[in-house]
């Protein structure tokens, strides 16, 4: 009776046991000596950890580190297994997250120590909080440590605390000497001012931006601007100061000069080299602009803040009202972006500009800064490689097609020598043959040469004759013209050759031609021009081309041409213009009228080969011949030919 008494008492006892441990918020495990959990208060949605009736336990690694298969490294509960003493750890188990483990041996009657228990505390919440405030504190450091602004912290003793470096560099005591030493850089004489910020502390007033001086270590007084601020404990009481410094020995320099005009953020702004903006992020109203701004667009500032952004954009899409209200509402998110703009200024002038556009916050309001950069000399630049890239690729191709030209005209000259000497031939004797024909027919009567008769072909044989020699003589100008062209051999050009003279040997030539087209002829040579180093006849022959392309080209009488000469100093080049008043171009024939037969007049004779000819002797000159046409407003050729450099020899002549 007895012993089934003491049976139902430990039965009750361990069941009450069991139900203590189960009460328990937090996670109990016991742990036998080859680490198998033998009892566990979990009550996670996983499957309990102890083992259920005729199961054998699992490993405490295996259950708070799913997948592993042995020991931790190093393992709490093997140090208390070996010294017998509790433990207290802290650990990372992917199960639970960070917890506080305490860990304690139990001992058998001989006092072995026969298992562990383990006490795991959720300690997630206190972990991320001393991490947060642990980040913060490394933030605030790190700000602290980083300032520009001098920053020094007092006990309510006033002796130091806190010097961070900037101070050191300001005031040239180093930490290690100050911190725990009476406040040092205040002199006798602002002694009085010290003592009244720190009362002023007390009553729960601050410091902002007093302009004062504070003493260097050599003793000389350094202008700063101070900012003060209590230290508070958790219960709100003043236990310390903080003051911070700027030096402002440079602002105040610059004050003096500066005392009558604007702020110094307005000075800054306005010294800016680019134009700055700054817009309302709703509407793209502008709220301030610079000086650089009212320059580069032409307006005064007031003139500006009564406009919108529209007044000075294009107007034309992609650089409407719209288009830049959309790159403003872009930095909604402090998305920094940089475009090109095409601008507007206030004569209505169109201009490239660079924007680089971004968010800040300006007296605690949201707005958008736009920086601006004038590109228009970028711009040319990029137009004037793309031109020379095209003169490049013409070039090549200049050079491809001479060279077959060259094989062609070699190809057409034999035969068309052969046709004209046999013309030429039967030219000669043409007058024989019709008198002894012309007598056969008189004696005879009228007869037929092939299917005409003879009084009809004796007047159309001469003209025949006549129109075959003419046109193998063509021919044979066309084949002079190809091998001009392709010509591989170099001609001299060494001559020191006076351009305007070329101009006036040119005209000489042509003047039945001028007086035939145009009643309106202007040639304009400038005086004194340096020398080209080249050949006379060869740049002669490039002014007859252009003159004649350009009194061909007009539509009458009235029309007119001009010649004229300049000097590029800053190139170091000679400028050749000839500018008509005839029809002008497309840019489609523009881009083709130095190609080897192309021609707009095929039904007047023309080759095709004069501009090409052109073309290829300035090329071999060093030069540049360029074209600007305007349908129904004509032409302008402009050839640019550098100077003579040598200095040597004279004036060319023909």
């Amino acid at each position: 009776m007895r012993r089934s008494g003491k049976r139902r008492v430990f039965l009750s006892s361990k069941k009450f046991l069991n139900s203590v441990f189960q009460a328990i918020p937090d996670l109990i495990s016991i742990v036998d000596r080859e680490f198998r959990i033998v009892f566990s208060n979990w009550k996670g949605e996983r499957d309990p950890i102890a083992p259920g009736p005729g199961k054998r336990s699992g490993h405490c690694y295996e259950f708070y580190y799913p997948g592993r298969t042995e020991q931790c490294d190093p393992c709490h509960l093997r140090d208390v297994f070996r010294t017998g003493k509790p433990l207290v750890t802290e650990k990372y188990i992917p199960r639970t997250g960070f917890v506080e483990i305490h860990s304690f041996p139990l001992f058998d009657e001989q006092g072995t120590v026969v298992m562990a228990g383990e006490y795991l505390r959720d300690i997630n919440e206190r972990r991320l909080a001393e991490d947060a405030l642990h980040e913060k504190n490394q933030m605030l450091e790190s700000i602290i440590n980083s300032s520009p602004l001098a920053i020094i912290v007092m006990n309510s003793g006033l002796q130091v605390t806190l010097w961070n470096p900037e101070a050191e560099k300001m005031f040239g005591w180093t930490r290690d000497e100050v911190v725990g030493t009476p406040y040092p850089i205040v002199s006798e004489d602002r002694r009085d001012e010290l003592m009244a910020n720190v009362r002023e502390l007390h009553e729960g007033r601050s410091k902002r931006f007093l302009e004062t001086e504070r003493m260097h270590r050599d003793g000389t007084l350094i202008d700063v601007s101070l900012s003060t601020a209590p230290v508070l404990n958790s219960e709100g009481k003043t236990i310390g100061y903080m003051a911070m410094f700027a030096d402002i020995r440079e602002r105040k320099r610059a004050q003096e000069a500066l005392r009558q005009s604007e702020a110094n953020y307005r000075t800054i702004f306005d010294a800016a080299n680019d134009a700055t903006f700054v817009f309302d992020p709703e509407n793209g109203a502008m709220l301030d602009v610079n000086l650089k701004m009212c320059e580069m667009y032409g307006y005064s500032r007031e003139e500006v803040l009564r406009l919108n952004v529209e007044a000075l954009s294009a107007g034309v899409p992609p650089y409407t009202y719209n288009d830049v209200l959309k790159k403003i509402w872009k930095t909604r998110y402090d998305k920094s972006h940089m475009f090109e703009w095409l601008a507007k200024d206030s004569s209505g002038r169109l201009f490239w500009i660079e924007v680089n556009m971004k968010g800040a916050v300006i007296g605690g309001e949201y707005r958008v800064l736009a920086v601006c950069r004038d590109i228009g000399e970028r711009k040319a630049a990029e137009e004037e490689n793309r031109k020379m890239q095209e003169r490049l690729r013409q070039m090549d191709k200049m050079a491809a097609i001479g060279t077959l030209a060259s094989g062609i005209a070699h190809e057409i000259n034999n035969p068309n020598n052969f046709i004209l000497s046999n013309a030429q031939f039967i030219s000669d004797i043409w007058p024989d043959i019709n008198r002894i024909l012309t007598s056969y027919a008189e004696e005879n009567g009228e007869f037929f040469l092939g299917k005409l008769r003879f009084s009809e072909a004796a007047a159309y044989l001469p003209k025949m004759l006549e129109g075959l020699v003419d046109g193998s003589y063509r021919i044979n100008g066309i084949v002079t013209g190809l091998k001009d062209f392709a010509r591989q051999e170099k001609t001299r050009l060494d001559q020191a050759v006076d351009i305007n003279r070329v101009i006036e040997a040119a005209l000489t030539m042509l003047q039945n031609q001028i007086q035939k087209h145009t009643d309106t002829f202007q040639c304009i040579l400038a005086e004194n021009l340096p020398p080209v180093q080249g050949s006379f006849q060869q740049l002669e022959q490039v002014i007859v081309n252009l003159t004649m392309n350009a009194l061909q080209s007009l539509k009458n009488r009235e029309s007119g041409v001009c010649i004229s000469t300049s000097f590029a100093r800053s190139i170091g080049h000679i400028i050749i213009t000839v500018r008509d008043e005839g029809e002008g171009m497309t840019d489609e024939i523009r881009q083709a009228i130095f190609d080897p037969f192309f021609t707009t007049r095929l039904d007047s004779g023309g080759t095709g080969l004069g501009l090409s000819i052109c073309f290829s002797i300035v090329k071999e000159h060093g030069g540049i011949i360029e074209c600007e046409s305007e349908p129904g407003k004509g032409s302008t050729f402009l050839v640019r030919l550098p100077v003579h450099r040598q200095g040597k020899g004279g004036k060319g002549s023909p």
